[in-house]
């Protein structure tokens, strides 16, 4: 029995907790698609993809999904994003295009792993200051978004942000140039600047 018990830790070291898959493999794999399929057995949904579900609130079941790597909750009239997504630090992709967001809460800098950022089409009006600990984030779209304020903190990700996407976004000559300076070894996408100052 001691010899099971010793093999099983050693084949399994961390079971009960799933290894972080790289971009191919969960941009590839299948999701669950219901949260009624998802909650059979929560802790194992490593992808979950909940666009066009007539959704208007974020599902509280979600919270219960702890080994969570990609989340898509487009195209749904969700309002508000909880706290609690920074109890979810394996995500790293985090779809929430075409809702109604408008803000996302300050816990959403404790998604520690997250990689992938895309919320074009939406209400959203500004980033939060704790972006800046978001330190593995390479992508993120805000294309078409309502988005007038970038906090400071968001030079703290010009280590690995790749691609800024925020085309069809009212911004100043003054502002894009002011994102670019604190972002020197990113890719900022704009459209061409409006003829105003913010």
């Amino acid at each position: 029995m001691k010899y099971i018990v010793l093999l099983l830790l050693v084949v399994f070291p961390f079971i009960g907790h799933c290894q972080l898959l790289d971009s191919l493999a969960l941009d590839t794999m299948t999701g669950s698609t219901s949260i009624e399929q998802a909650m059979k057995d929560p802790e194992s949904v490593i992808k979950l993809e909940l666009s066009k579900k007539k959704l208007d609130a974020f599902p509280d079941e979600i919270r219960k999904m702890t080994n969570l790597q990609y989340l898509d909750l487009s195209k749904n009239k969700i309002k508000e994003v909880p706290a609690w997504i920074g109890e979810m630090p394996n995500l790293q992709y985090l779809i929430l295009s075409k809702t109604k967001i408008d803000t996302l809460p300050p816990e959403f800098g404790n998604i520690k792993h997250l990689k992938w950022f895309v919320m074009n089409r939406s209400e959203l009006q500004k980033l939060p200051h704790s972006i800046g600990n978001l330190k593995e984030l390479k992508y993120m779209d805000l294309w078409g978004s309502n988005i007038s304020y970038f906090p400071a903190e968001l030079k703290d990700l010009s280590d690995n942000l790749r691609l800024f996407q925020l085309q069809d976004v009212v911004i100043s000559n003054t502002v894009q140039a002011a994102l670019k300076a604190e972002l020197p070894n990113t890719t900022i996408e704009f459209t061409p600047a409006c003829p105003c100052e913010q």
